[in-house]
């Protein structure tokens, strides 16, 4: 089984259903500025959608450029996971990152990326056009 999600967006319509049961499985509300996913809309093209999410690369810079140390391996699944408590907001993995896979969250208090839900990424369960694939 693959570590990251994999997207199809030739599939997707950009209904938000991955980041809203991101949000809720998270943080338990319907809210897609806190989801580890990001559904973008590339106006003026309709129907054409970018979607960002850590592809839980090989080179890690995010915990390369922790200084906290809030980024840590989860010997489980086999990807860097965000520890929140540890995490000091300063945004340095935001900037290391090439992929825009990881962001601040709404309040700049810790950095938020896909943990793939344990093992099981709730967007992939949840996507009705079958987009996302682990």
């Amino acid at each position: 089984m693959s570590k990251s999600l994999k997207a199809d967006l030739k599939k997707c319509t950009g209904c938000q259903l991955c980041a809203l049961v991101c949000s809720a499985t998270h943080v338990g509300k319907f809210d897609p500025s806190q989801s580890r996913i990001n559904v973008e809309d590339h106006f003026p093209e309709p129907g054409e959608y970018k979607l960002n999410y850590c592809i839980h690369c090989d080179e890690h810079p995010c915990f390369e450029a922790c200084p906290a140390d809030a980024i840590k391996l989860d010997e489980g699944l086999g990807i860097y996971v965000v520890d929140k408590d540890a995490c000091t907001g300063c945004g340095a993995c935001v900037e290391a990152c090439p992929y825009n896979g990881c962001w601040l969250d709404e309040s700049g208090t810790y950095s938020i990326k896909c943990d793939l839900c344990g093992g099981t990424p709730q967007c992939v369960e949840i996507c009705p056009k079958g987009v996302l694939k682990r």
